[in-house]
């Protein structure tokens, strides 16, 4: 009978997630144990243990050759033994294997080929018996005759023993253990096979092994059992439903051994163990992977899973359509064999860094033989890489469109540029022109007024000196408008020079200047202002401008009132003034800051519609802002601000 550490039988043909151990009643003389598809040991029993001298931490993962000389690892014999096995599906060899110390025992072992539901090869159950006492009976037979002969008087001293200590043992297994006969009739069951299936030896007359089969079930134990009573000696591994007595089906997962060959035991016998539990929860872990796969499925974007040797173990068919291969095709081969072309690439060395520091990666590569640019999400995990591949190739088109255009527009912009620098070269021509050209009449005119003005205002009349004074007032308008346009022409080209401003001095300094000369008393209020970053110049001229119009404009008003503060916003701060003057309608608002237009007659109002225009130009300069509220006859508010940060 064999044992577990954890007394624990777990078998299916699912060799990655389950452990058997063979209970039999010649325990020490077979090593019972799984393999994988490559020859590396899966699981170990005490048998094996007390043959090899291997304990299961040793072996578990070591490749089978460990046991073969080394002239048969020179022949190949492990990988040969494993192959006639799998033509075979079983394969039966004797011959010198070591021991764990470097000695050698004739074995005599079986390979039969493992295959799951699916039909897809798990691996190999070996199972192996240790016949160098029969090797050296043979090679030895007439020497050793009498020592024989004492050595079964012993054993049959020691076999009688044992025999009772192995009944007590096999009644108080955690595992079922029937003995079954030729016609597959129980006559022997353990008492743990009660606690399993509800059966009792007083039960026994009601209970047909057959009959309790799941008629899903039956069709594959009854093939099972026709192998099983053909091939002796050889282990079959079985999950299959049966009835319990109280009439529900449970799972359970067997082991049959036909022993009838052998005298001392006479029987098939079965080792079975409960895994109803196991069963469903297998259950429930396939269809949370069969909901994984459906999102995987439905994303738009391409999704691989890699092993530690970046072998490809899931792909979804996004990534098949994105390369052009069916995602079946791609399982279980190296992403570099699909791909040789993308060794030491960008994507190469991420693989690789992700495995090495188990941290997530994001970065995107070109693939020139699929003409494909993707972005790839790696995420490492212990059993290897997920990978999240999102084609990018259009945008990636995209941005080179986008390149190119703005590598177009920066040439345009360099001709605009040159175009711009002769125009202004050309405006300045002409800004001399006015300044010179214009001026020049226009001070013989203002000057020939006066001169008849003084010469002869005795005799020109009421009428005439009203004429001589629109003559004199009109060049004198004309003087001023030419200096307003020539000052909003030459501050589009003027550079700002950035300091710090004291606000509070600067529109004390403007509003005394303003009122130096002014008759009438106005009622002032000034907060005390924060400084803000600017050109001291130009911010003087929005002063003197939003503070002069609101004198102009309030100076018919009964009490003139003008308030100037600010407003704290944070990161920016308003100016504004405030005047109760004639207002306007906010109706024409969208006039006011253009050159040459006025809200107000000429006749009201001096003024040459440019101050606003200009006050506009000098915000806009300093990436600030200007606006204003009013109503007829209730007065005006203007506001502006002007950014904290000192522009460059």
């Amino acid at each position: 009978m064999l044992h577990d550490n954890n007394n624990r039988f777990a078998i299916s043909q699912n060799v990655d997630e389950k452990l058997f151990r063979l209970l039999v009643a010649s325990v020490k003389d077979y090593a019972i144990y799984l393999i994988d598809t490559n020859g590396h040991v899966m699981t170990w029993n005490q048998g094996a243990e007390y043959i090899t001298g291997y304990t299961d931490e040793e072996i578990i993962g070591q490749h089978v050759s460990i046991f073969y000389t080394q002239n048969d690892i020179q022949k190949s014999e492990p990988r040969s033994h494993l192959n006639k096995a799998l033509k075979n599906n079983i394969y039966e060899d004797e011959g010198w294997r070591l021991r764990k110390g470097g000695d050698i025992f004739w074995a005599n072992v079986v390979l039969t080929t493992l295959y799951n539901d699916k039909g897809h090869l798990t691996g190999f159950a070996v199972v192996v018996r240790d016949n160098t006492e029969r090797k050296k009976n043979e090679d030895n037979k007439s020497a050793l005759n009498i020592e024989l002969e004492k050595r079964v008087k012993e054993n049959t001293k020691k076999a009688i023993a044992s025999e009772r200590k192995f009944r007590k043992l096999i009644e108080n297994s955690y595992d079922g253990i029937y003995l079954l006969d030729k016609n597959l009739d129980i006559f022997y069951r353990s008492l743990s096979s009660e606690r399993i299936n509800g059966w009792s030896n007083t039960a026994a007359s009601e209970y047909d092994l057959a009959k309790m089969i799941h008629p899903d079930d039956e069709a594959v134990v009854r093939r099972m059992w026709k192998e099983i009573l053909a091939k002796p000696g050889v282990p079959y591994f079985l999950t299959y439903r049966t009835k319990h007595k109280q009439g529900h089906f449970i799972w359970v997962e067997c082991i049959f051994n036909n022993m009838l060959h052998d005298k001392d035991i006479n029987a098939i016998v079965c080792n079975f163990r409960n895994v109803t539990e196991k069963k469903a929860a297998e259950e429930e872990i396939r269809k949370k992977t069969e909901q994984v796969e459906d999102i995987l499925e439905s994303i738009t974007d391409g999704f691989i899973a890699l092993d530690n040797n970046l072998c490809y173990t899931y792909a979804n068919k996004k990534i098949g359509e994105m390369l052009g291969i069916k995602p079946e095709k791609l399982i279980g081969r190296c992403v570099w064999d699909v791909f040789p072309e993308a060794v030491n690439s960008a994507t190469y060395h991420a693989f690789n860094k992700a495995l090495a520091s188990r941290q997530y990666i994001s970065h995107e590569d070109y693939y020139e033989p699929l003409h494909l640019w993707q972005e790839n999400h790696i995420y490492p995990s212990p059993s290897g890489l997920s990978v999240f591949i999102r084609n990018v190739s259009e945008r990636k088109k995209a941005e080179l469109e986008i390149l190119q255009l703005n590598e177009t527009l920066e040439k345009k912009v360099v001709e605009r540029t040159l175009q711009l620098e002769e125009v202004n070269k050309e405006l300045e021509s002409f800004s001399y022109s006015v300044s010179h050209d214009l001026r020049t009449p226009l001070r013989a005119i203002n000057g020939y007024a006066m001169m008849l003005k003084e010469d002869f205002e005795g005799k020109l009349g009421d009428e005439g000196n009203r004429i001589i004074n629109t003559i004199t007032n009109n060049a004198r308008l004309m003087g001023q408008l030419i200096d307003d346009l020539l000052a909003f022409s030459r501050l589009g080209r003027k550079a700002l020079v950035f300091y710090t401003v004291d606000m509070h001095a600067l529109v004390k300094s403007c509003v005394r200047e303003l009122l130096e000369n002014e008759p009438i008393n106005y009622d002032i209020t000034l907060q005390e202002l924060p400084p803000c970053e600017a050109d001291p110049g130009m911010t003087k001229h929005i002063w003197m401008n939003l503070i002069g119009n609101a004198i102009k404009y309030s100076a018919k008003a009964a009490k003139p009132i003008i308030e100037i503060g600010f407003i704290d916003e944070g990161e920016d701060v308003t100016y504004f003034v405030k005047d109760n003057g004639v207002g306007f309608d906010m109706q024409y608002s969208n006039k006011l800051f253009g050159v040459f237009q006025r809200l107000h007659r000429s006749g009201e109002f001096e003024g040459t519609g440019v101050g606003l225009a200009l006050v506009k130009r000098i915000i806009d300069k300093h990436n600030g802002t200007i606006w204003a509220d009013a109503l007829p006859g209730k007065g005006a508010a203007f506001y502006f601000r002007l950014p904290h940060t000192k522009q460059i």
